[in-house]
C-alpha cells in the first residue's frame, strides 16, 4: 500500500510535465491523454480522468494550454487540448528542472556522488 501512495504522490508532482509533453506530440482529448500516458510509460504512469481535469484547467488558466470543443458524431462533443507557445516554453523549463532534480536524486540513491568533481567545477 505504501508503494502505491508513493507512486501517486510522485505522479501528482510530474502531472503537468507529462501532460504538456503529450500535448507537444499532438492535440488530445482527456481520455486520450490518460490512455497515452499509460501506454507511453509502459504502465508506470496512470491518471484517472477526475485527477486529470484539475491539472488541465490550471494549465489552461495559466495560458499554457487551450481547449477546443469538437463535435464527434451527431451529439457527442470532445474537448481537445492544444499546447500553446507559452506552454512549450514552460514545458522546457519544467523539463530542465525535472532533469536536475532526478539526476540529484539518482546521485544520492545510487551513491555516485563524486566530491572531487564538485571541487573541480567550483559548485
Amino acid at each position: 500500500m505504501k508503494n502505491q501512495e508513493n507512486q501517486v504522490n510522485f505522479q501528482r508532482g510530474v502531472a503537468s510535465l507529462v501532460l504538456l509533453g503529450l500535448l507537444k506530440q499532438s492535440d488530445m482529448y482527456g481520455y486520450q491523454l490518460t490512455q497515452e500516458m499509460e501506454r507511453q510509460s509502459f504502465g508506470a504512469l496512470s491518471m484517472q480522468e477526475g485527477a486529470l481535469y484539475p491539472v488541465l484547467y490550471k494549465l489552461q488558466d495559466a495560458g499554457y494550454v487551450s481547449a477546443e470543443k469538437v463535435l464527434v458524431g451527431k451529439r457527442m462533443t470532445r474537448v481537445y487540448y492544444h499546447l500553446e507557445p507559452e506552454g512549450l516554453e514552460y514545458l522546457e523549463r519544467l523539463s530542465e528542472d525535472y532533469k536536475a532534480v532526478a539526476n540529484g536524486v539518482l546521485r544520492i540513491v545510487e551513491g555516485t556522488f563524486d566530491g572531487e568533481a564538485e571541487r573541480e567545477t567550483g559548485k
